[in-house]
């Protein structure tokens, strides 16, 4: 009888460590599914705070010029005027039509003035096409081609407001020819498009300009705000000669920091993928470019008795290990792309974007976890994928000279568009470590960029690393939410909500983006901090609508319109001291 109690005790002891077992178990469980696994992740994503967002993306208010508000005729006339339209159709087919097509490495004017002596006929049609622009404007020639328009403002106090495009266009390809719908300097417009080469890149910028300088002068404007016009002519390749000078010509004319803001050739209007609503995106950064060429010279010899590996199949396999080897994808608070992620987050009218992928974004600046779910986003698509990613191309392949003897000499271009967060000098010195790999396989020796890298002893070849054109790395963010931002933004927000698409039920965002291409703006960044490269017209998808630089280039004219009224209403909302950024 005295045993019992232990008994009892014993069973409740018992019980009482199989419970604590248990309970341990399950939180040794639940620790393993919370931080082995990637659903405390997904929890913290889900109900973890995310902190400030006012300030990542402000809706600015409409800005109206005043002209508008006293008479709106004459913006309403650029949009819907049946004469104004049929004139404007005229003046763009005809800028098409004066070939001003250009190739890479083109000389500089002294040296060959012949190659350029084609623009003299697109300067002679400019001069015909647009009197009042020509009687009224000082127009300054710059290395003989390039165009500087000084259309002077009333009040010296204020910065010009530079407004550029470029004169040339890319080559059309002779083997195409028989694929356009109609021929690609006609200009033909079908009641619809126009088309021909430089429609899209970017004569249609040039014209329109000049258009509505035209239109302003035949009202009788006058500025408070000087506007500048500067069309460069060798744009497809770079502006190395134009621009350049007119860089120089313009620093030395206004001085440094001497512009209100740049508007140059860029993305425009276009519907957002993530919320269904059309979007405004002026690019407010450039990735950065170098070429690489790499050279392989490796002894001849008969093809009776060829090598194991020729120097063609050297740099083959080269070429493979390159292609092998992406660029990592990386996503910062620094890449614009972000900005616009986050402003379609936290501006989504249709709520179109799921609640984790909305969280996702607006934590991805600080949240590792958050930020490769956005990166995975970004890269499932071919056409965002390099947003934020260096991108490397293998563009030109040269070697061999004859079926029964070996190569000599083989060459390889790869064309490189440098991610934000990353430089030049990485991608160049990523560049040797993929030769290195090969040259040490194949007992060959490696120089990049005028330096010994590998010296093998009886090596049986050597390659030659160097940059083959002028390497620039990522442009200086623009600077956003301040004055000239908000005037940019407003202006677009009354331009295509109340004229263009006043059927819409919700603000339109402008978002900063980046160029993963550069425009002639690579020169102008001692003229302002404030460089946007955007073309405001709406266009769903600007590649596959406009097919710029390929067969059937083309513009819908309508957005040749809209950009004339932007141009038109802008000028004159920023022509006041209100405008500046220090009001």
């Amino acid at each position: 009888m005295i045993g019992l109690p232990l008994d009892n005790n014993s069973s409740v002891s018992e019980l009482w460590k199989k419970k604590t077992t248990a309970v341990a178990g399950a939180v040794v469980v639940l620790l393993v599914v919370l931080f082995g696994t990637n659903l405390f992740n997904y929890l913290r994503i889900e109900i973890a705070p995310i902190g400030n967002t006012e300030s990542l993306c402000p809706l600015n208010e409409p800005i109206v010029p005043k002209s508008f508000l006293k008479d709106n005729s004459s913006v309403l006339t650029i949009l819907h005027d049946k004469r104004y339209r049929k004139e404007s159709i005229a003046k763009l087919s005809g800028a098409i039509q004066v070939d001003t097509q250009i190739f890479d490495n083109q000389p500089d004017v002294p040296d060959a003035p012949e190659v350029w002596a084609k623009f003299g006929k697109f300067h002679e049609y400019l001069e015909k096409t647009f009197p009042l622009v020509y009687q009224h404007i000082s127009i300054e020639k710059v290395n003989t081609w390039a165009l500087v328009y000084h259309w002077k403002g009333s009040d010296s106090k204020l910065k010009p407001l530079m407004l550029t495009a470029h004169q040339d266009t890319v080559p059309i390809q002779s083997d195409t020819l028989g694929d356009w719908t109609y021929p690609p300097l006609e200009g033909h417009y079908d009641g619809e498009y126009i088309y021909g080469r430089g429609s899209t890149d970017c004569k249609n910028v040039l014209i329109s300009i000049l258009e509505t300088f035209e239109y302003m002068l035949k009202e009788g404007y006058k500025p408070q705000r000087s506007v500048i016009a500067a069309f460069g002519f060798d744009e497809e390749s770079s502006g190395i000669v134009s621009a350049t000078a007119l860089a120089k010509y313009l620093e030395k004319t206004y001085g440094k920091d001497s512009m209100y803001a740049i508007i140059d050739e860029g993305p425009g209007l276009t519907i957002d993928s993530y919320t269904d609503t059309i979007v405004a995106t002026p690019g407010t950064g450039e990735k950065g470019y170098v070429d690489i060429e790499v050279e392989l010279t490796t002894p001849g010899g008969h093809s009776s008795i060829p090598p194991d590996h020729t120097s063609i199949g050297i740099m083959g396999e080269l070429a493979y290990i390159i292609e092998k080897d992406p660029y990592s994808p990386i996503l910062t608070s620094r890449n614009p792309t972000l900005s616009y992620m986050q402003c379609m987050a936290l501006h989504d009218p249709k709520r179109n974007i799921p609640r984790f992928l909305k969280r996702s974004i607006l934590r991805a600046a600080y949240d590792k976890f958050a930020n490769s779910k956005v990166i995975n986003l970004i890269q499932e698509n071919k056409l965002t994928r390099y947003l934020i990613q260096t991108s490397q191309a293998q563009d030109i392949i040269k070697g061999g000279e004859k079926a029964n003897a070996l190569p000599e000499n083989v060459k390889l271009l790869v064309n490189h568009r440098v991610a934000i967060e990353s430089s030049v000098q990485e991608v160049k010195q990523h560049f040797i470590s993929r030769v290195v790999e090969v040259a040490k396989r194949h007992n060959l020796a490696v120089n990049a960029y005028g330096d010994v890298v590998l010296d093998t002893k009886n090596n049986s070849g050597v390659f030659q690393i160097r940059v083959f054109s002028s390497p620039l790395d990522a442009a200086p963010l623009t600077p956003l939410n301040d004055n000239v931002w908000k005037y940019l933004s407003g202006v677009t927000r009354h331009v295509f909500e109340d004229l263009v698409y006043p059927e819409i039920d919700y603000p339109i965002i402008s978002s900063p983006a980046i160029m993963t291409g550069n425009t002639d703006t690579r020169h102008y960044w001692n003229l302002t901090r404030n460089i946007f490269r955007y073309s405001p017209f709406f266009v769903r998808n600007l590649l596959h609508d406009t097919h710029a630089h390929s067969v059937d280039e083309r513009l819908k004219f309508d957005a040749h319109l809209q950009l004339n009224a932007f141009f038109y209403e802008y000028i004159q909302a920023v022509d006041t001291v209100k405008a500046d950024n220090d009001n």
